[in-house]
């Protein structure tokens, strides 16, 4: 990867939970007093399966298999737990992204740079 890709990277990992932070507060600050429409129910969804995807990395790491990269022992098992967590994963952001385009429009933006984040965050953080 070149130094522009690395840093267009960085920047959508590090605005990914500014995005979802900002999706639930503007929902609990403004939407949660408004009328329910389909659009703030989409808008919910889309938020809710974003942040479970992101949520659920830690526990992928603490649930993760021991194995010694020195020695070699248990690195497959563990390169297995791993890539068995990313097509779940992937395609709950995939439609949390494409919810979001449905929502609010004013979150729209906000979802998505959440979404592609978390992807991405998901994809290097655990490669080996």
């Amino acid at each position: 990867m070149s130094t522009a890709e690395n840093i267009v990277t960085t920047v959508f990992i590090l605005l990914s939970p500014i995005g979802l932070i900002y999706g639930w507060f503007f929902y609990f600050t403004r939407m949660r007093h408004e009328p329910r429409s389909w659009r703030s129910w989409i808008t919910v969804a889309s938020l809710g399966l974003a942040s479970i995807a992101l949520l659920s990395w830690p526990v992928m790491a603490l649930l993760m298999p021991h194995a010694d990269w020195g020695t070699g022992a248990g690195v497959g098992h563990q390169v297995e737990w791993v890539e068995a967590w990313h097509k779940p994963i992937f395609r709950t952001l995939l439609a949390a992204l494409i919810l979001c385009l449905l929502g609010r429009p004013r979150l729209i933006l906000p979802i998505a740079v959440g979404c592609v984040g978390a992807a991405l965050f998901w994809l290097f953080s655990t490669m080996p």
